[in-house]
């Protein structure tokens, strides 16, 4: 399908990006690619992008998905050197990708959004920011907002261990300052951080404490080499790159029946794994029943994303490795004490405790039409269309949002997908001489009715994981399917759905008035925009 690319005018919307990470600089790449549109700024709060792959550098950080899937459909890498790659390589190929494609000059970084507030009147959003070395505030107004800021994001640090008084970080915030040489380390959390960092410095520390209640079901990783055959064949043989990760893709999208609970192929499934993963715990801990007991899961194989690794069963073997598997019930100076009775003292606290997905949309960061706080109006049940747009939010589209999670392939394929989605209906908007459309709340209702039915016949309905369900026992953190199903749903923008206004709408009055607001700017003072009043403080507007 020929896209629009620009309004019939010749004009282009401007539109901000938020985030520089694997979604941001997928939507900025595709806006030059597909649209041949410049008007884009990216906002990027750290000093470089790569997102999750820039904060965390924590020892033995690597993917966990194929390296060749977790890479851009558009941007081949036929250098990676594994099939599982390690953090800075993925980091490497982001950064690479996007100096080709010449996006650094479009990236304010160390910039904060604090606030995205749509303005009914001048139907654009209002992007409230602040340099956060400088402190210096402003305001921008865009046609459009593309939101890339994932989920993986925020650390959960529990408040239980504000009061460990030796050295203690995050694992996505890892303190290379800090020698961990010889020290004695703790880590609470054994899952797929956890699973990557003890195997890690195992053999670097004095003695390393894990803590860890829950155990994933883990198989074995099989982290292959690509030589220089390898990729003498990616780069030279025509269609063989091609093929191979058509292949590669399409197999990993199969493993989606594993969290199926009643058909009877996906029972076979989970036989197969389960006892994968059985004889993957037995082989490396032969003689420690009470070992293989501590690490064996309580809960019903596919409720949780399954971990790939040959090396965590093998680390808990070593005589300076010791597991807790009783909950932790007093942190006290450097000393952590467990139900059990056992007392250890540290010098050093790793949480590898995963992050916070609720507080990604703070009380006041992201208000709609009418001056609808669009998290507080979720409230346990985010309302979107396939993660992707919003009711009561014209012009905006999430990335990896509520509602498009996967636990079976590489995040970068439900990204790519979405951003495709917000390409063509920002093109569609174009042809159409839209100022804005907004998803119907009925069609993002008709949404989750198939995510409710569709939770009902996965393994996702047991209570394992409570953070991700809500008082109604709703899932809204997932997409229920195959990768494949989600681009056959988004592969086409259905106008019908939305709610639009033509850029020829807007009264001469509502033109006026907005005239009037841009003479008073820098009048009033910053930080009063109300979405719904025409009244809004613009003092420092930029196209």
């Amino acid at each position: 399908m020929e896209l629009t690319k620009t309004y019939p005018d010749g004009t282009t919307p401007t539109i901000a990006v938020i985030g520089a990470g694997i979604s941001g600089l997928c939507a900025a790449i595709q806006l030059q690619r597909q649209l041949q549109l410049t008007t884009y700024t990216v906002y990027e709060l750290e000093a470089e992008i790569g997102g999750t792959w820039h904060s965390n550098t924590y020892p033995g950080c690597q993917s966990d998905a194929p390296s060749h899937l977790y890479s851009y459909s558009f941007a081949p890498n036929h250098d990676f050197s594994k099939k599982f790659v390690k953090q800075s390589e993925i980091l490497a190929y982001f950064r690479s990708t996007a100096k080709t494609f010449n996006i650094y000059d479009k990236i304010r970084f160390k910039t904060r959004i604090m606030s995205m507030q749509w303005h009914e009147t001048r139907q654009k959003w209002i992007l409230r920011w602040v340099k956060v070395e400088t402190g210096e505030e402003g305001q921008n107004e865009f046609d459009v907002v593309i939101h890339g800021t994932g989920v993986l994001r925020l650390p959960n640090i529990p408040k239980e261990f504000e009061a460990f008084e030796g050295e203690i970080w995050h694992s996505a915030r890892w303190n290379h300052s800090v020698d961990i040489t010889g020290k004695r380390v703790g880590v609470v959390g054994i899952g797929a951080s956890g699973a990557q960092i003890i195997p890690a410095i195992a053999d670097q520390v004095q003695s390393l404490d894990v803590y860890g209640r829950s155990p994933c079901y883990i198989t074995p990783q099989r982290n292959r080499t690509y030589n220089w055959v390898w990729r003498l064949l990616f780069r030279y043989v025509p269609f063989f790159y091609a093929f191979y990760r058509a292949f590669a893709f399409y197999y990993v999208d199969s493993t989606f029946l594993l969290y199926y609970k009643l058909a009877w192929y996906s029972a076979f499934h989970r036989a197969v794994v389960y006892f994968v993963t059985w004889w993957h715990r037995f082989r490396h801990l032969p003689n420690d029943p009470k070992l293989r007991q501590q690490l064996t899961p309580a809960y019903d194989l596919a409720s949780r994303r399954i971990i790939l690794s040959d090396t965590f069963f093998p680390a808990f073997t070593k005589p300076n490795v010791c597991l807790h598997s009783d909950p932790i019930i007093a942190v006290e100076g450097k000393k952590i004490r467990t139900r059990d009775g056992s007392e250890k003292e540290l010098d050093v606290l790793v949480l590898a405790t995963g992050f916070d997905w609720i507080s990604n949309f703070p009380v006041g960061y992201f208000t709609g039409r009418n001056g609808i706080d669009i998290p507080v109006n979720w409230g346990e049940s985010p309302t979107t269309y396939y993660g992707t747009t919003v009711p009561h939010a014209p012009n905006f589209f999430l990335i990896w949002g509520p509602n498009s999670g996967i636990a079976h392939h590489a995040l970068t394929t439900v990204v790519e997908l979405q951003v495709s989605y917000a390409i063509r209906t920002i093109s569609h908007m174009m042809k159409n001489n839209l100022q804005s459309m907004e998803i119907k709340q009925s069609a993002a209702e008709d949404f989750l009715k198939l995510l409710d039915r569709r939770i009902e016949r996965t393994q996702f309905t047991t209570t394992v994981m409570p953070k991700f369900l809500n008082s109604k026992g709703q899932c809204r953190g997932f997409w229920f399917g195959s990768v494949t199903e989600f681009w056959l749903r988004t592969r086409k923008v259905h106008p019908e759905l939305y709610d639009v206004v033509k850029r020829d709408e807007r009264s001469k009055k509502d033109e006026q008035q907005a005239g009037e607001l841009e003479k008073k700017a820098g009048e009033k003072k910053f930080g009063h925009l109300n979405g719904d009043s025409a009244a809004a403080d613009e003092d420092l507007i930029e196209s």
